[in-house]
């Protein structure tokens, strides 16, 4: 656990020490993907949860997504 904690704190120094141009770039390069795929997970998750306990989707008839 030692080594993994060092490693995110020498990638956490790195990170901070760039200007906020490329920190913006990295961070986004890295985030986005990362959140994108946390969606899909959650998303995945909750519609296996709700098909389990016989929970239907909610149809969207009038197409606005509400």
């Amino acid at each position: 656990m030692n080594g993994i904690l060092s490693w995110w704190d020498g990638v956490e120094e790195w990170l901070t020490g760039l200007p906020f141009i490329p920190q913006l770039i990295v961070t986004a390069l890295v985030l986005i993907p990362l959140a994108t795929l946390a969606a899909y997970g959650v998303n995945y998750l909750v519609g296996t949860l709700f098909s389990k306990l016989g929970r239907a989707e909610a149809d969207d008839d009038h197409g606005l997504g509400i």
